[in-house]
């Protein structure tokens, strides 16, 4: 969500500072949005797991 849009902005605002450095900054960006958006997956499936478990 919040932390994702201001990761982006960002990064953004680095390659409008430094166009060369594009490449670099786009596969950092990734690996951070992937890293963030895998928590939310893993808190998804706990919460399936102790829905279905506990229940």
């Amino acid at each position: 969500g919040l932390g994702m849009g201001l990761a982006t902005g960002k990064a953004v605002d680095a390659v409008a500072r430094q166009p060369e450095a594009s490449g670099k900054i786009n596969s950092i960006l990734l690996l951070g949005l992937a890293l963030t958006e895998s928590t939310a997956i893993y808190g998804f499936v706990s919460a399936l797991i102790m829905m279905f478990t506990l229940a």
